[in-house]
């Protein structure tokens, strides 16, 4: 490639960086190279990325078929209504797990005279139609051995529904429910507001109960329709 002479394995080197494809823990010690070589390196690097950046002009500009545009634009479509997805249960996830904090009062005044100084509040649209496939949703710890997939949440009525998995062993800690919370036991067992649960028990506990003693001997999947803004008593 270059009338230098270079060794082969330097030579190698140059063509790689020019190419990008030389590893990240060599070209630190390539550019090193470069910047004290005395025998050509650097005007082999040159040359090389000078070939590089002609590349891109010899060949033709293709148009793809029509059918092939419209696959690749589906398919980037796709992807950023997923990463659309991923985000908002992320997002639901916090609301849903985080513990409600009561504002200032000053703070609360000024956010209420906001509100009610609007004419046109922006409404949130949903999908006619939502499915969460088994492969997606991003499962998040709410204690040792809890974790939980939200589903869906609802910012008006403020409930969550969510694949809850418990650990064998693990214990989910008391609170007091702000809105009644219903679950459904999908798979194992658990043992919750002084009953033992199976596969296919439904369970219903209204606003202002209390669960003490939520817990899994062998681990179970519960499916969870429930308010974030439960308070955590201990």
């Amino acid at each position: 490639m270059t009338d230098s002479h270079l060794p082969q394995e330097l030579e190698e080197q140059a063509a790689a960086y020019a190419l990008g494809i030389l590893p990240a823990e060599d070209q630190t010690v390539f550019v090193k190279r470069v910047a004290l070589s005395k025998n050509g390196l650097g005007a082999a690097a040159r040359a090389f990325q000078t070939v590089v950046e002609q590349l891109g002009f010899g060949v033709p500009t293709i148009e793809p078929p029509a059918a092939l545009r419209e696959r690749v634009l589906a398919h980037v479509a796709r992807e950023a209504d997923r990463e659309e997805l991923t985000f908002q249960s992320m997002a639901d996830h916090l609301s849903f797990a985080t513990p409600p904090v009561t504002p200032p009062t000053s703070l609360r005044s000024r956010l209420l005279d906001r509100v009610r100084n609007e004419t046109h509040l922006p409404e949130r649209t949903l999908p006619p139609l939502t499915f969460v496939r088994a492969s997606e949703g991003t499962w998040q710890e709410m204690a040792p051995g809890v974790t939980a997939k939200i589903l869906h949440f609802d910012p008006v009525s403020r409930r969550a529904t969510a694949l809850v998995r418990m650990a064998p062993g693990s214990v989910y800690a008391p609170h007091r429910h702000a809105e009644p919370e219903e679950f459904y036991v999908l798979e194992g067992g658990c043992f919750c507001g002084g009953q033992e649960l199976a596969v296919g028990d439904y369970h219903r506990a209204e606003a202002g109960t209390e669960h003490h003693d939520t817990s899994s001997d062998d681990g179970c999947l519960l499916l969870i329709i429930s308010s974030p803004q439960n308070e955590m008593l201990g």
